[in-house]
Order: structure tokens, then sequence, then C-alpha cells
């Protein structure tokens, strides 16, 4: 019997074009919640009272202290879904996520700031490690590209979320709220949208669709080592650095550029924190997001007719040169900047889709939930160097530094790459070499 498909990707047995309508709307979701904290937190520690000169450090702290979580917990919620299933996990997910959200701006201390992203980043953990594991398991291996494309498309869709939220503040405070209040209300509204996702994804998402017998009788230790040992490959290897500096080249941008414009806007401009949010970081959040929908389209496509050490080069290349050319900048508010932004969009998307592509060809399927579970935590540290040693870059520095950091991390992952392209090519050459024990290479 053939295998349905979705706009050109062939799905995996078991898969129904629901399943996979229901798996991008809550991705839609999931990628609106990786990038609202950063947007709308900025406003929040303005309103809260705190100093300016710490913001950037707290943001930081607060960004770290996440992906500290996301590092003991992704491998774990990976191997989890391996032996229960993937909806159940993503499930709960959404609504820890969606609860923790509601809650955030109603901390009063510090302190009560730190319980409350504790409690978003648990849900984060899973929401976002079965976000990246379950495309993996929906789509056949020479689809893998583009749906890779497609689940990007659905995620940078979803970063239109957070700049939606941020002009709600705005919006609640012309009727007549404060400006505390107009942020409790913004939170409420994206807190909503994590319960609503995870009805439809306990819904709508497949119960099972990979549960293989070893796997089944193997203890959950031993399915979280099966993940570990999954790296001795070289393609999983590089993937792992790729997820490090993709998913740390998003944690730059959306933590930075939005803080680096509100405090320039009420710092040089004399606007106020939710002036500066609308009139400055919406429309260049929005230019980012709009490249990153061109580079998802693109990159997909490159990384099902190339092979997906090739598309990780590029992409990396790429990112390389986008994040180095922050140093040029003085003044973000420019209008050249929007370009700048746009380019750094596709960049972006381009690193995420080909990682992507690149961890779940190569993931053992018997332990694929835990292989792309340390996927996500080699993500986490990219992120937690991204925004903890970001914020010491972006206070003690410049505002550029974080970037300038991640354009010569993207570098060294691009001569990573090259260098295994022309291994593989090597080994592809030699005429001794045995086809059916090897991934194929011949497409690089």
């Amino acid at each position: 019997m053939a295998q349905p498909h979705w706009l050109g990707i062939q799905l995996a047995s078991g898969v129904s074009r629901g399943n996979f309508a229901t798996y991008l709307f809550a991705v839609f979701i999931s990628s609106g919640y990786a990038g609202a904290l950063s947007v709308l937190q900025p406003g929040l520690l303005h309103v809260m009272g705190i100093a300016a000169d710490t913001q950037a450090m707290l943001t930081g702290y607060l960004g770290a202290l996440q992906e500290l979580v996301f590092i003991l917990l992704l491998g774990a919620a990976g191997a989890l879904s391996d032996r229960i299933g993937r909806r159940p996990v993503y499930v709960f997910g959404l609504a820890v996520t969606g609860i923790g959200f509601t809650l955030y701006p109603h901390a009063s201390s510090i302190t009560q700031l730190v319980a409350f992203r504790l409690l978003v980043a648990v849900g984060s953990a899973a929401m976002i490690g079965m976000m990246v594991t379950v495309v993996a398991d929906y789509a056949a291996e020479r689809s893998r590209g583009r749906a890779n494309g497609q689940q990007a498309l659905a995620a940078t869709l979803g970063a239109f979320i957070p700049p939606v939220l941020a002009s709600l503040p705005k919006v609640f405070s012309s009727q007549g709220l404060d400006e505390l209040a107009a942020q409790q209300w913004t939170f409420a509204v994206g807190g909503a949208l994590g319960l609503v996702a995870a009805a439809v994804v306990l819904a709508g998402l497949a119960p099972k669709v990979v549960q293989a017998t070893t796997t089944a009788r193997e203890s959950f230790k031993n399915t979280i080592l099966g993940g570990l040992r999954a790296a001795r490959d070289p393609q999983t290897a590089l993937s792992y650095g790729a997820a490090f500096i993709s998913r740390g080249d998003l944690a730059v941008t959306g933590a930075f550029i939005s803080l680096w414009l509100v405090q320039y806007g009420t710092r040089e401009l004399g606007l106020t924190a939710s002036e500066a949010m609308f009139q400055l970081a919406v429309p260049r959040v929005l230019a980012t997001v709009a490249g990153a929908l061109l580079g998802s389209l693109i990159m997909g496509r490159i990384a099902d007719r190339t092979s997906r050490v090739t598309a990780v080069a590029m992409a990396s290349g790429l990112a390389a040169a986008v994040y180095s050319a922050v140093f040029l900048i003085s003044d973000p508010s420019a209008d050249w900047v929007i370009g700048l932004l746009f380019v750094m969009g596709i960049a972006e998307i381009s690193a995420f889709v080909s990682s992507q592509a690149l961890v779940g060809q190569q993931a053992p399927e018997a332990y694929r939930g835990a292989t792309i579970g340390f996927f996500g935590v080699a993500g986490a540290f990219g992120i937690l160097l991204g925004t903890s040693g970001g914020g010491v870059l972006f206070a003690k520095i410049s505002p550029s530094a974080p970037f300038v950091l991640f354009g010569a991390l993207n570098f060294a992952v691009f001569v990573w790459s090259m260098w295994l392209r022309k291994r593989l090519n090597n080994k592809t050459a030699e005429p001794t070499q045995a086809p059916a024990s090897a991934i194929s290479t011949s497409q690089i």
C-alpha cells in the first residue's frame, strides 16, 4: 500500500496527513514559545523596576538556568519517548510550558521569577525535544530534508507569535491598564496557546509510530546509553556540533537583538519600553523572521538534493559571515540593519534545518528519541553559551560581541564539515568500500 504524501513529502508508515498537520500546528506553537520570553522579557524586567545595567546579566542568567534544565532533561525526555511514545511527552511539555508562562509576570521578586522560569524550562525541555524528534519519525528518508524544511517553515511562522505578543502590552495599556497589568494579560494570552496546543496534540498526534522490540525490552538507562553511543558516528558528531552553533545562533539573535533595541530606544531616543519594543524591536524581529521563512524553503530542498554534510557546510559558512558582520553596527535602529537581519534569518534557519536533517538521517531507529535528545543537549550547550556568555559579553564589551563570538564558532563548524565532506568523498572513491555497510555519500 502506497504511503500518503504531504505537499511533496513521503510520510513514514503509520503516519496520516492529519497526524502531520497536527504536528506542524504543535511546531508553530512550540516555536512561538521558544522565542517569546526573549522578546517579552526586556519589557517585563523594565516594568519590574530592575536596573538597566543588570538587565543584560539577568537575561543571560535566566536563559542559562533554562539551558541547564535542558541539558539535564532533554536526553531523558527523548529516551522516555522511545518507550512510552512521543504524544504523552509532547502534551506534558506544552501544558506545563503554558502554565509556567502564565505565572511568569506575577513574580514579585527575582526568586519567584527564577522559580517560574524553572517551570517553563521543565515543560520546554519536553516540548522542544519532541518538536525535533517527531519529524524524524514522520518522514521517509528521501523526503527528510523537505520535511525538516516544512517543520522549519512552521517554526518560522511560529516566530511571528512573539512580536504579535510584544505588541499587546501597548494595546492593553492604551485601554487603561497599568504597565504591569498589561504585561500580565499579555503573558496570559501566551499561556493559553500552550493549553490549546496540548489538547490538539492529544487528539491528533499519532499514538505511537516507532517502537523497536529491542527498545521495549531494554531499561531506561540502556536506552539513554544507546543515544550517547550514537555520537561515535562522525556524521552524528557533526550534527551535534551543528546543533551547538545553530541553537546558539537563534538564542543570541532572540535574546540580544530585542534587548539591544529596547535599551537603545529608551536611553538614546527617549522612548518608553513599550514604544521601543513596538517601533524598533518588532519590525527588526519581523525582518529576521521573513528571512527565516525564505531560508527554510531553500535549505529544505538543498538538503534533499545534496548530502546533508554539504548542507551543514553551506549553512555554517553563511552564518559565519553574517554574524561576524554585526561588528559593523553602531546604531541598531539604522535602516540597513533590517537588511542584515533578513540575511541573518536565512542563515540561522538554514543551520537549524541542515543539522536536523543530518541527525534524523543518522539516528538509529531503536534509539531515535534518545539520540535526538542528546542532539538537543548539544543545542542547549550552545544556547547556554549564547545566553550566559553572551550576556557577559553584551554588558562588559559591546552589544555586538555575542554575535561576533558565534560568527567565529560557525566558521569552526564550517571547517569541520568541509573536512568531513572531503573524508567521505575519499571513502566513496575507494574501490574496496562496501556500500551496504554505510550511509550513501554519492551525492556529496
